[in-house]
């Protein structure tokens, strides 16, 4: 198996289309599952490195060559640089002799000693301690992060902040896995993972959460099969533990996909006495599919849109939350949801340390649309709570416009309509930024709305 071709076509693949690394590195990696365990260790790291550190390896490019290489060139550089600058594991000699028969491969044998002798003086540099001076001189350089980023969170939460949100990064953390109630406890999954020899620590943030490293896949984790825990970030585990979700609730999730808060409102609205009834909703078929999934492998009951019984379990539903559903709208505050999740879309500024690209495709045009479409969510889900009840407005990012500005303009606008025939106020209950770096969790932004 030809490992560094396997990371090349994966990261061609991200350059030749909006689709982001994580989604073909998990493909790619699923097709050679049976394949040795170092060569999935490798292939992760090449392709999640490169992609995380792409804007500096480009400057380095820039700095040893005269003239701009070609596009799939450009890519055998940035895996020969990340090998010699941030793999150690791999001798500089092997990364530039594998950069070079690489570019013959894939037909560019004619620039294979331009390969050689610009990766031959990145190496020297190395050795010279040149490479990180050349990086730290600039702080989008040294963070590989588009300069208006680095503004924008220095403007937002000074420089020392920033720096800490920067480096976050690249930092590796624990995975959080969340207990499925339903099937287990704590302390049995841990003692589970233990057996196996992966490490495990206490949640901080939440008690039905654990934190573990030093295994190799997800998929091939004790339990998975079993559906024992699902992987979630504590921040959206402790912003549903905090919604106020009572057995027996009647919940929906209007961007459920792929349905961590769905779920874990489904294990706290039942109980022995009462079932929940929640509804997960999405854009698309391939989003509700997800949700089945890892709904199904959880073991919780699944009802399709066709069924308007108030069936206990979990009923999955297409919709789109920026339209307004006038069914859910016009009925009697009684038949009403008792909650509404409105986890947004949204830049995802909080979790650019493992969707390491994200950074890559936002801008602040981009930031100014998806708050205005969080509030346009936001009101929708006004519609649909009962009196009473309670919305969670969340997101995964740290952009105080796409967060606590669009509550207040939601507020304002409830407030100052006239035309608010039902005479409807919120009220806050509880709102909290996680910072990522500072938190130790996830960069999250939840807000609990009352409805009176």
């Amino acid at each position: 198996m030809n490992s560094r071709m396997i990371c090349f076509d994966i990261l061609k693949k991200v350059e030749d289309s909006d689709i982001y690394v994580g989604e073909l590195l998990d493909g790619a990696l699923r097709t050679i599952q049976f394949s040795d365990k170092r060569d999935r260790a490798f292939i992760t790291r090449l392709v999640e490195g490169v992609t995380e550190r792409k804007y500096s390896l480009d400057f380095l490019i820039d700095k040893f060559s005269r003239k701009s290489p070609d596009p799939d060139v450009r890519i055998i550089l940035r895996m020969g640089i990340y090998q010699i600058k941030y793999m150690d594991s791999v001798p500089d000699r092997a990364a530039i002799s594998e950069s070079v028969e690489l570019t013959k491969e894939l037909g560019y044998k004619g620039l294979s000693g331009f390969v050689n002798g610009l990766l031959r003086n990145v190496a020297r540099a190395k050795d010279e301690n040149k490479l990180d001076s050349y990086l730290v001189s600039r702080m989008d350089t040294r963070y590989s992060t588009p300069k208006w980023l680095c503004d924008f969170l220095v403007e937002t939460y000074g420089k020392g902040e920033a720096k800490t949100i920067l480096e976050d990064q690249f930092i590796e953390h624990d995975t959080v896995v969340r207990v499925n109630t339903l099937k287990t406890d704590r302390e049995s999954l841990r003692k589970l993972f233990e057996e196996k020899g992966i490490e495990v620590k206490d949640g901080v943030l939440s008690n039905r959460c654990l934190r573990i490293s030093g295994y190799d896949s997800v998929r091939r984790l004790p339990g998975y099969n079993d559906g024992l825990f699902t992987v979630q970030d504590e921040t959206s585990v402790y912003t549903v533990e905090h919604i106020g979700i009572k057995p027996g609730d009647r919940v929906l999730d209007m961007c459920a996909s792929p349905g961590g808060k769905s779920m874990l409102a489904y294990e706290i609205a039942t109980d022995d006495k009462n079932g929940g009834v929640i509804v997960s909703r999405d854009i698309s078929e391939s989003k509700i599919e997800k949700i089945r999934e890892n709904a199904e492998r959880l073991g919780i009951s699944i009802y399709d849109d066709d069924e308007k019984t108030d069936i206990f379990g979990m009923r999955l539903e297409i919709g789109d939350a920026t339209v307004l559903d006038e069914s859910i709208a016009g009925l009697k505050e009684d038949q009403k949801f008792d909650v509404v999740i409105a986890d947004v879309p949204c830049s995802g500024l909080g979790i650019i340390g493992r969707k390491n690209d994200i950074k890559y495709h936002m801008s602040i045009e981009i930031m100014k649309e998806l708050a205005n479409q969080g509030l346009i969510i936001l009101q929708n889900a006004s519609n649909y709570v009962k009196k009473g009840g309670a919305i969670c407005f969340s997101t995964c990012t740290i952009n105080p416009s796409e967060n606590g500005n669009v509550v207040r303009r939601f507020l304002d606008n409830i407030n100052n309509n006239t035309e608010n025939a039902s005479n409807m106020t919120f009220e806050i209950i509880e709102e909290k930024t996680f910072i990522q770096g500072i938190d130790g969790s996830d960069g999250f932004y939840f807000c609990i709305l009352k409805k009176d």
